[in-house]
């Protein structure tokens, strides 16, 4: 009897339970939605220090607006250095198709002709040594002598010509080629520092209206932290989480209508984008038997014809 009294307790709650949380078929649901925007991040390839900042937040600029300046000692040296070093190619690569100048030539030519001589007289002391040799009228120590004299009279004669035809003919096309490389290669490098020199002066990519100074003047920025962000303010659209039980209701370029409550007005707009996957946020969990929890997905829609002040951050509410 006892377990009879609490069975018919426990029924009567689920059925007022059941009985409050009951909702007419028809009845419309309210999707609240934020308005959203494009925006960039300004930042700069290189790292320094902001010597200047030309916007505020709330400025409205322009595409190519100038933002920023950013003051980089290390590029000015590694610019000097590039020239220098281009400089300093290029020198020896005019001296390798010019060849030696002619005081230097003359030089070389007299080295020539001093070891031609020298070969001259040890050949003729050579001779006569190697004569008195065959006769015994010398030891061999003497005669060996003699003759690494007029070994070594050779290979320095040997050396001159070789020296006197490097600066007669000038430098062999490889060893030009090879110069010509050096100095392009340096132009390379050159031109990817100047590169970089134009990452000191910020430039807007867009136009649109500063959202937020992130550094400003006397601060040191980093390679690609952000340092100005813009909002593209005629790029705005509302973004609404629905369930995905009302997917079937909707479909792309669909107009639906909306009231902005910060402008107290019902604005149309068109559907651009639905969400090809859901959400993991549960709209309704179920515990029945052969059910399962409701998921959301994103739906963007854009105004139909522009909306004055409308802003990101606004709510909007659709009534489906």
């Amino acid at each position: 009897m006892r377990c009879k009294s609490l069975f018919l307790v426990i029924l009567s709650l689920l059925i007022f339970a059941t009985a409050c949380d009951y909702r007419p078929a028809n009845e419309k649901k309210i999707v609240t939605g934020l308005v959203d925007a494009t925006e960039i991040d300004v930042a700069s390839k290189i790292p320094g220090r902001i010597m200047e900042m030309l916007v505020k937040e709330g400025d409205i600029v322009k595409e190519g607006d100038q933002l920023l300046k950013i003051e980089s000692e290390e590029i000015l040296a590694k610019i000097e250095q590039a020239n220098a070093g281009i400089a300093a190619a290029d020198a020896q690569l005019r001296m390798a198709r010019k060849g030696a100048r002619q005081e230097e030539k003359n030089a070389v030519l007299k080295e020539l002709e001093a070891a031609q001589h020298q070969v001259l007289i040890m050949q003729k002391t050579y001779d006569r040594m190697l004569k008195l040799k065959d006769t015994g009228a010398i030891p061999q120590q003497k005669f060996d002598e003699i003759e690494f004299k007029y070994n070594v009279a050779r290979d320095q004669l040997a050396m001159a010509e070789a020296k006197n035809a490097i600066y007669t003919q000038g430098a062999r096309d490889e060893e030009i080629e090879a110069l010509e490389a050096l100095v392009e290669r340096g132009k390379q490098t050159l031109a990817e520092i100047e590169s970089y020199k134009k990452e000191t002066i910020q430039f807007a990519p867009i136009s649109g209206e500063v959202s937020k100074v992130i550094l400003h003047k006397g601060e040191l920025t980093a390679t690609g932290y952000p340092i100005v962000t813009l909002v593209d303010m005629s790029d705005l659209w509302t973004v609404f989480a629905v369930r995905e039980d009302m997917l079937t209701k909707l479909k792309k370029d669909q107009e639906i209508e909306v009231f902005i409550p910060a402008l107290n007005k019902n604005v149309k707009m068109k559907i651009f984008n639905i969400a090809a996957l859901g959400d993991f946020a549960t709209w309704r969990a179920t515990n029945d038997r052969n059910s399962f929890d409701l998921k959301s997905f994103e739906i963007k829609a854009r105004s139909v014809e522009p909306i004055e002040g409308l802003r990101p951050g606004m709510t909007v509410r659709w009534t489906e």
